[in-house]
């Protein structure tokens, strides 16, 4: 029974990776996700176990700081290591997806001027994310690594490469753990993001230079609910650029594939949106940090369609995440996705608050006509993305694809090999693709 199920899903998973999965789909008429893991090690015995179960994707993470320890050149030893690891996964059948590794910068990018994101009140993150947005001295260093990355690895042979702006290789600026401050900090404080200093090609320093979101006054005059508006669509939109910028350098170098954004959670919701501008970005209308970081969805998916030069592949980070924990436990049940989803989603009487992350998430990918893959956060409690409030990691083994189903996603990714080969981890390979074949 077992292996009838495995050769189905083989059969299923042939074609390409996120072709013809721009919009959710019913489960009848939507096509079967490809099934892959997160962090491959692409040793050959797990690479054998994946593929006799029906695998076909690996995500492979580069290391910005081990690669380009010193300013200038890549380490060969280094560089030659990630190169036989991503060959090894693409001569047994993986298609590749390659991060980028931007979030583990070296330590003399951190010693670059402006090389740090500044709050209002002049910190900085406590996990030393490097400014990939408004810094100049930070991205020109960001597009040597970029450049010299595509050229050490059979770039040609992948199915696409991972860019983030955050420590967690995600889109976004940082989160509320990362301030200090909890959820009321704006990282657009650096000389560069205010006009002081040089600024990164392509970007604009701030509107209202010297403005602090939740100040009644700016320039000798009041500060209005349109001016906030405006910085904030500002502030939303340089992570959009940022975005596009590392694109532009990808394929300035030949990389011809697949460029991948990992968004975390569902961004900010349209009702929040209007109460955090009529408050002039106090602190009203922030529910989960979405605003802080800068992660206005409705609005962002668009611009990326039209910025990032394609193809282009939205992956949301939240299947199964706390959100699909709550969701699902209301009458009726919220968390997944529906086909009337994305007119839905921008409908004021709809209670989009009690809809999951992936839903809402999905739902403006859907309306940019942005192809869509997705991944599970990881066990509970660690830094990789789960809390103390989501599913067990056996739960998001178990519902994770279901989810990937529902909301016509072309590709899922388990969140993460190792833990599918470590006994303690209590997740095996079989659990996996129990799950998938619906033998579990």
């Amino acid at each position: 029974m077992r292996r009838a199920g495995l050769v189905a899903l083989a059969t299923a998973l042939a074609g390409v990776l996120v072709g013809g999965a721009a919009c959710p789909a019913s489960s009848a008429a939507a096509a079967e996700p490809a099934w892959g893991v997160v962090d491959s090690t692409c040793a050959p015995d797990r690479l054998a176990a994946q593929r006799a179960a029906g695998l076909q994707i690996a995500v492979v993470d580069a290391h910005w700081d081990r690669l380009q320890p010193v300013p200038g050149a890549f380490d060969r030893e280094a560089a030659d290591g990630l190169a036989a690891r991503i060959t090894r996964c693409l001569d047994a059948g993986m298609r590749v997806v390659l991060g980028s590794g931007a979030q583990y910068p070296p330590s003399w990018v951190r010693d670059l001027p402006d090389a740090l994101l500044r709050d209002q009140r002049g910190g900085v993150p406590r996990t030393g994310a490097v400014d990939l947005v408004f810094g100049a001295s930070p991205r020109a260093a960001l597009d040597d690594y970029l450049t010299r990355l595509v050229a050490a690895v059979p770039a040609d042979r992948l199915t696409g490469i991972r860019v983030g702006t955050s420590a967690a290789g995600e889109i976004g600026y940082p989160g509320p753990h990362e301030s200090g401050y909890g959820f009321n900090s704006w990282w657009a404080f650096s000389g560069p993001a205010q006009g002081t200093a040089p600024l990164a090609p392509g970007q604009r320093p701030a509107p209202m230079p010297g403005w602090v979101p939740g100040s009644a006054q700016w320039s000798g005059g009041a500060a209005t609910a349109v001016g906030a508006g405006e910085w904030f669509g500002w502030y939303s939109g340089a992570l959009v650029e940022a975005l596009a910028a590392q694109a532009r350098v990808l394929r300035g170098a030949g990389f011809t594939g697949e460029v991948h954004l990992p968004v975390p959670g569902r961004g900010v919701l349209p009702a929040d949106r209007s109460v955090a501008m009529g408050s002039l970005l106090d602190g009203h209308g922030e529910r989960d940090g979405a605003l802080g970081r800068g992660l206005d969805y409705v609005a962002a998916m668009p611009g990326i369609r039209d910025a990032v030069p394609g193809p282009v592949v939205i992956d949301l980070t939240s299947v199964d995440d706390a959100t699909a924990v709550r969701a699902r436990a209301l009458d009726p049940p919220e968390d997944t996705c529906r086909p009337d989803d994305p007119a839905a989603s921008l409908e004021p009487t709809v209670r989009v608050e009690r809809w999951s992350n992936l839903r809402f998430a999905r739902a403006q990918a859907s309306r940019a006509g942005l192809p869509v893959v997705g991944e599970n956060p990881g066990p509970p409690g660690e830094t990789t993305g789960g809390s103390d409030d989501s599913d067990p990691e056996i739960e998001q083994v178990r519902r994770a694809p279901g989810y990937a189903r529902d909301c016509g996603l072309a590709a899922f990714t388990l969140a993460f090999e190792e833990d599918l080969h470590t006994p303690r981890s209590g997740v095996t390979l079989a659990d996996y693709v129990g799950a998938i074949t619906g033998n579990s």
